[in-house]
Order: structure tokens, then C-alpha cells, then sequence
């Protein structure tokens, strides 16, 4: 069966190679769409779902559409990917010297002569970064790691020097909770 990663992240699919399937890219051009109605967990559930959806339309055939989406959460907001370099500088800025959730949603699209099968899930961590003077955050930005992340770092990156500690699923923080997918992934593949 023929799995497609419906991501542009280098990360997810770094992460996607680590459950052992062959699979293609093709990325998602939806428009990641924020509704002030929704909590930031079903935001994040609509953003996984319609990116998966927008890969589903343009493929054909039997075949498997993983799709994902995470956001870094902290005192109720949301902190998505930055717009520009200042607003990488004040989300670092109110992340400092303290705690926030990273969530991550993902859907799998099981497709079988053109009947479909939907599968989600999510899971999260809580991440404590370091106390960040302004120079440290400036440092950081120049390094152009911060400005397709959620929250505006990479915790497996050059930003790991100033993460204190972890509670939770490091590859939810990363972009993709790789065992709930792989439990998913063993039930649709035996």
C-alpha cells in the first residue's frame, strides 16, 4: 500500500523513516486556517485533518495519507509558526523561563477501493526553557532555525542548549508521536 507523508517538515519526515515503511511526500497546500471558536487541541485536530484531506483529493488509488499539525500552547495561548523575525523574538521572549505545551495532532487517511478510513490522535510534553537574555534570543534567530517552527525553536536543534527539561512525549515536541502512529500504522499494515 503506498503511505504519503502530506508534510513539507524535514522533521516529520525524519521521524516517519523511523517506523521502518516506505513512503513519498507530497506536501499539503492548505492554508493553515485558525477559528476562535474552536479550543487550540480541535484547531490543531482541523489543521491535521484538512491538510490530510487536500493530499487525499489530489491522489489516487489505494493508499495511506498521514498528515500532522503541533502548536506550543502556554497561559491559554497559542503560539503558532512566526510571521516575521520580532514575532520570533517575543514569542521566545514570552516563552523564557518558563513552561508551555507542545501538542501535536495527527490524522491517517486508510484508503481502500475508494472507501475511506479515518484515524487520529495526539499526544503532548511540556517543555522548560532556560531563562533567554535578548542577546541569546537575537543569537538564535540568526541561525534561521526559529521561522518554520511552532513557538519559533527546535527543541533537536541548535535551541536544545536552552531546554531545561521535558515532561511528556519528546516526539509530540518534535512534530510527530511516533508510537501512537506506530500502533495505528501496525493494525492498517498486518
Amino acid at each position: 500500500m503506498n503511505i504519503i507523508l502530506a508534510s513539507k517538515s524535514p522533521r516529520r519526515k525524519e521521524l516517519l523513516e523511523r517506523l521502518g515503511y516506505p513512503f513519498e511526500v507530497i506536501e499539503s497546500n492548505w492554508e493553515e486556517v485558525w477559528s476562535n471558536d474552536l479550543s487550540p487541541l480541535d484547531n490543531c485536530f482541523n489543521i491535521s485533518l484538512n491538510k490530510g484531506l487536500e493530499v487525499l483529493k489530489k491522489t489516487k488509488g489505494d493508499r495511506i495519507i498521514i498528515s500532522s499539525d503541533t502548536i506550543v500552547v502556554k497561559d491559554s495561548k497559542v503560539f503558532g509558526k512566526p510571521k516575521d523575525r520580532n514575532d520570533a523574538y517575543l514569542m521566545l521572549k514570552k516563552l523564557s523561563g518558563s513552561t508551555h505545551e507542545v501538542i501535536t495532532t495527527f490524522h491517517v487517511f486508510q484508503v481502500v477501493n475508494d472507501k475511506v478510513i479515518e484515524y487520529k490522535d495526539y499526544s503532548k510534553g511540556e517543555v522548560l526553557i532556560d531563562k533567554l537574555s535578548s542577546s541569546e534570543i537575537n543569537k538564535y534567530l540568526d541561525t534561521n532555525e526559529a521561522y518554520d517552527k511552532a513557538g519559533s525553536y527546535a527543541i533537536q536543534g541548535i535551541f536544545s542548549k536552552h531546554i531545561v527539561g521535558i515532561k511528556g512525549d519528546y516526539y509530540a515536541i518534535v512534530g510527530l508521536p511516533l508510537n501512537k502512529l506506530y500502533n495505528i500504522m501496525k493494525k492498517i499494515m498486518k
